[in-house]
């Protein structure tokens, strides 16, 4: 790792704390300047503003839940277990993340253009994922027949009909009280494309 890798990771460790803690809206620069043990100017070196750290910090988090989503999905044995694991895990994994980031949901929740541009930025991987199982279980007989020209807007009408579930469960704060039937459910909607 470089001195300035360091100094970046040093930065986004200080500002999760601060969000994790205090949230975005609370959190100033000076702040995570001062938690990272860095002078403004230092900070500003590195970040442009807050929203750059908040949007790098999302990021790592997105992309530690994504590694961990595609590590399990690797492992399940056939295409339904993949999709079942694909839901599951994400949002097992938000459910982690919402009690690490409770102040960050509930802004979220006032204002969803604060991850706007980091879902916009996995919605291409996501989707890519998703047609990689849905390929694997028509090859596989295991899902319908569905026309090549069709995976991609049935991928991305999947992605957004799970992430319509993730934001619903957490604008309506109920993605604890669902817990462990959350499988049950999430086995149904993956029903629809068995043979």
């Amino acid at each position: 790792m470089t001195k300035d890798e360091a100094i970046r990771a040093e930065v986004l460790k200080a500002a999760r704390t601060l969000f994790q803690r205090y949230g975005f809206l609370k959190t100033t620069m000076e702040d995570i300047a001062k938690a990272a043990g860095k002078g403004k100017s230092t900070l500003y070196y590195y970040y442009a503003s807050k929203d750059e750290i908040f949007d790098a910090v999302m990021k790592e988090d997105m992309e530690e839940v994504l590694g961990l989503t595609d590590t399990a999905i690797e492992k399940a044995p056939t295409a339904e277990e993949k999709l079942k694991t694909f839901t599951v895990n994400r949002i097992k994994l938000l459910m982690q993340k919402a009690a690490l980031y409770s102040v960050i949901f509930g802004e979220i929740s006032n204002n969803p253009n604060l991850i706007k541009k980091i879902k916009k930025t996995f919605e291409a991987r996501e989707q890519q994922v998703l047609k990689n199982i849905l390929q694997l279980g028509i090859a596989n007989k295991e899902f319908k027949p569905i026309d090549e020209r069709d995976l991609d807007d049935l991928a991305y009408v999947m992605l957004y009909a799970f992430r319509g579930i993730e934001m619903g469960l957490i604008e309506d704060n109920r993605i604890k009280k669902i817990g462990d039937r959350l499988e049950i459910i999430l086995g149904l909607l993956a029903n629809g494309f068995k043979k």
